[in-house]
Parts: structure tokens; C-alpha cells; sequence
């Protein structure tokens, strides 16, 4: 295989060089051997040759794939991938920023598998209505942060597991049909005035009850049984 390099001017092959061997002043089909960036090495017609990267070659070539040449001031240049042999996922490649814009109509993503998106840094998605549709949406974070002016859930059972669950907020309302509380160990409420109403049963149930008060202690009811 011989080595040749298109670094110094290329010129009009004569009538005796196109009998001889193979015009590489034109574009063509070739195979690429290696790449390191942008700069690559190809073999057309069993020559060897230095190449670059077109920047509109948005499929990064592998060694290995049959792809698409031609020469422009004296430097091969690979256009696009026409074949990979080795039916390696395809990949789009850009070496700085990529932004994908559509001025007046939508961009949709498809995937038959899984979609997966890893960013370096941060990921931010900025829109003015987000909608999520899964059968089942796990979130792992290590720190959770949400800010909003409302939060609204419809659903059938919420179930939260923790080691410490605290709530701040100026007012707290609870409205349910009935409730229960099940606490293994102390459960304490310090608060500055209790108003505790029933319109049926008030019931109270403990091995050793005590009841205190600094002033006044008062009991009103029509009947009072004690003992």
C-alpha cells in the first residue's frame, strides 16, 4: 500500500499518469483507516492518503467505514458516511456547542428503546407548560429543590418514606372523610391554644392520664361520672 500526501499543489494528471494509475485529484468513494479529531487517513484505489473532517459531516466516521471524499484546494476532505460495514450504532458529533432550531415548527425525538440524556454539567429544560406521561417515573437526586406558587395532586394513594419529614407554612388545613395516626413512641404537640371539638364522641384512653393547669381546671356537662 503506498503513502501519499495532498499537502503541496495538485495538478491536472496527464494522459500517460491516467493510464498509469488512478486520478485522486477527484472525489470518490474510500475507506477510513483511522481518525484523531477532524484529521483522518483513507485509502482509495489502494492508496493511502491524509484527510480531513468536513464540518458538515454530522455522522462521525470509524475506521473502517466507506465514506464519501473530495478534494477542494489541495485537501481530501470526508463529506458523510455512506456504508458502515461494522453496523455500529451511527453517532452526530459536534467538537463545540450544537443547537438543533426549529424557527416555526415542532422537534420531536423517537426512540423504539430507551432515550437517555447525560450531561456534563447542568440540565435545564425552559418551557411555559411541561408535560410528563409514564407508567412509572422514578426521580434519584441527592437534594430535591422545588419552587412554585401552587402544587396540585389527583391521585389515588401517596405513600412517603423517610427518616424526617418537617413542614414549615403560616397555615396548615387538613380536610378528610377519616384519619388515622399510628406512633410507636412520644408524640408531642406544644402549640399556643387547642381547640379540640367532636360532634360526637370524645374519647380519651391511657394507663396514667394527667391533666394540669396553672389557674383553672373546668368541667361543664350535664352529668359528670368519675370512678
Amino acid at each position: 500500500m503506498t503513502a501519499i500526501s495532498l499537502n503541496t499543489p495538485l495538478t491536472a494528471p496527464t494522459e500517460s499518469q491516467s493510464r498509469e494509475g488512478p486520478d485522486l485529484t477527484l472525489g470518490g468513494a474510500a475507506v477510513l483507516l483511522t481518525r484523531d479529531g477532524r484529521s483522518a487517513r483513507i485509502e482509495r484505489e489502494g492508496l493511502v492518503q491524509d484527510a480531513r473532517i468536513a464540518f458538515g459531516c454530522l455522522v462521525r466516521p470509524e475506521p473502517g467505514d466507506r465514506v464519501l471524499v473530495d478534494v477542494a484546494d489541495g485537501t481530501v476532505w470526508v463529506l458523510s458516511v455512506l456504508e458502515r460495514p461494522s453496523g455500529a450504532a451511527p453517532c452526530l458529533w459536534a467538537e463545540g456547542d450544537l443547537s438543533i432550531v426549529a424557527v416555526r415548527g415542532d422537534i420531536s425525538l423517537m426512540a423504539g428503546g430507551a432515550a437517555n440524556i447525560d450531561a456534563g454539567g447542568a440540565a435545564r429544560i425552559s418551557a411555559p407548560e411541561i408535560g410528563l406521561h409514564a407508567g412509572i417515573a422514578r426521580f434519584v437526586v441527592d437534594e430535591f429543590l422545588q419552587v412554585g406558587r401552587k402544587i396540585a395532586w389527583h391521585v389515588a394513594k401517596i405513600r412517603s418514606v423517610g427518616e424526617i419529614l418537617e413542614t414549615f407554612a403560616d397555615h396548615v388545613l387538613t380536610r378528610a372523610k377519616r384519619g388515622s395516626r399510628y406512633i410507636e413512641e412520644t408524640d408531642q404537640l406544644r402549640a399556643g391554644d387547642i381547640d379540640h371539638r367532636a360532634e360526637g364522641t370524645l374519647q380519651l384512653n391511657a394507663r396514667t392520664a394527667f391533666v394540669t393547669a396553672d389557674k383553672v381546671v373546668r368541667m361543664d356537662a350535664d352529668q359528670i361520672h368519675m370512678g
